[in-house]
């Protein structure tokens, strides 16, 4: 074999192993673009899921804000019938507070009255002890008889 043989031989060879490499290039080019489009399917899919829950929880986020505002509404009915209750509570405790005004008034005219039952009782005690002596000089004494 000749140089010029070996040559063409190695030209060959080298022509078919670039002819390779352009094929293994071309097949992974046409891997990598499949293996592209099939993430950029999932990605729409999963897009689309993201988009749908999204959506939901914008509808979520809706409720619950309008689900607060009624909590807050209620909230504040609330609050106001227990002011109102407050109110009444001290209107009653206002009364409480003048019978027992009224009570203790009442008490101090019973303790007066009751001082005065006493001075009375004391000066009926008196007269009796008196009219007792009166009856007794007037038995004892033979010229009133």
């Amino acid at each position: 074999m000749s140089i010029n043989d070996t040559a063409v031989r190695f030209g060959a060879a080298i022509q078919n192993e670039l002819i390779q490499i352009k094929a293994d290039h071309i097949e992974l080019g046409q891997q990598l673009t499949e293996r592209v489009n099939g993430v950029a399917d999932r990605v729409k899919t999963l897009d689309r899921r993201v988009g749908a829950l999204d959506e939901k929880v914008d509808k979520l986020d809706t409720k619950v804000g309008d689900l607060a505002e009624s909590v807050d509404k209620r909230f504040e009915a609330v609050d106001e019938r227990f002011d109102v209750v407050d109110r009444r509570f001290e209107a009653v405790d206002q009364r409480f507070d003048a019978v027992d005004r009224r009570f203790e008034a009442v008490d101090q005219r019973f303790d007066a009255m009751d001082r005065k039952f006493d001075a009375m009782q004391a000066t009926q005690t008196e007269m009796m002890k008196i009219l007792i002596d009166i009856q007794r000089k007037i038995n004892n004494c033979p010229s009133c008889n």
